[in-house]
């Protein structure tokens, strides 16, 4: 039995089986927690999944066989409320799934030899899209969270008053940064902390076919070269779909080089796949 527990994930400890309540990871209340799909449904096709701890599919652990949770119908957590999960953060995934759909149509365009141009752009609702994404990643975590009153956070608070009040202010103290995404396997990544050179910063990650995602601390990002910024006043998502540093499209979870390392606590760090 011992050495049966070793070979499963230990994501198992942290999907919240037979809690139904606490704390909700956005906007803190109290109460009926509910089912987030991260990726959001609709931009995915939904399949049968299963979900490491990124840190289980990576380094030491690449030759173990880890038996994972999986899922009939994508990658789940349940850390947020009703009105979190089907307001705030729903009133923007018809707008993700529309962009990551509308990207996703002009990827297989190129690569079936329809367009000769390596690029792909969709006009956008930036507003919409950064704070379902936003939710998304906040989402993305242990049910261990939800199991204590939420503590203020210099980086989070403002994430979180983004997604809950559309505020503002967030640009102020965030970067959002995307690029091209030409994998299957999803990474989520509530934090993280990556040293590049001298340079410390923080940062979240939801990446999915065909976009990655990153929230970054204000003018303290380390990114890859072809990552491109969204501001407030985006009007189009425009990115470079050739395969081009496609070596650095799952930053920060990539070969290290020179003087750089990354810190993170392993299940606010979550992968999943498909199994079909």
């Amino acid at each position: 039995m011992g050495n049966y527990a070793k070979d499963l994930s230990k994501r198992f400890k942290h999907v919240g089986k037979g809690q139904s309540r606490g704390y909700c990871v956005i906007c803190g209340e109290y109460g009926k927690l509910v089912l987030d799909h991260v990726p959001p449904q609709g931009s995915i096709t939904v399949t049968k999944t299963e979900q490491h701890l990124i840190t289980e599919v990576s380094g030491m652990n690449l030759e173990r066989k880890i038996k994972g949770i999986r899922s009939p119908n994508g990658s789940k957590f349940r850390t947020i409320c009703q009105t979190c999960n089907g307001e705030r953060i729903g009133s923007g995934d018809d707008e993700v799934k529309r962009v990551h759909r509308a990207i996703s149509d002009q990827v297989v365009a190129y690569y079936a030899g329809h367009s000769i141009y390596p690029w792909a752009s969709v006009r956008f609702d930036v507003s919409k899209y950064l704070r379902a994404m936003t939710g998304h990643i906040l989402s993305a975590t242990s049910s261990i969270e939800c199991q204590k009153e939420q503590v203020s956070s210099t980086y989070f608070d403002p994430l979180k008053s983004y997604v809950m009040n559309d505020d503002r202010r967030v640009f102020d103290t965030h970067d959002f940064y995307y690029w091209f995404y030409p994998y299957e396997r999803h990474l989520s990544a509530k934090l993280v902390g990556f040293f590049n050179d001298g340079l410390t910063s923080k940062l979240s990650l939801l990446s999915f076919h065909p976009i990655a995602f990153m929230i970054t601390e204000k003018d303290k990002s380390t990114y890859p070269a072809q990552a491109s910024k969204l501001e407030e006043t985006s009007k189009n998502l425009t990115l470079n779909i050739s395969v081009s540093n496609v070596k650095y499209a799952p930053f920060p979870f990539i070969e290290l080089e020179g003087n750089q390392f990354y810190m993170l606590t392993d299940y606010l760090c979550t992968t999943s796949k498909s199994l079909i």
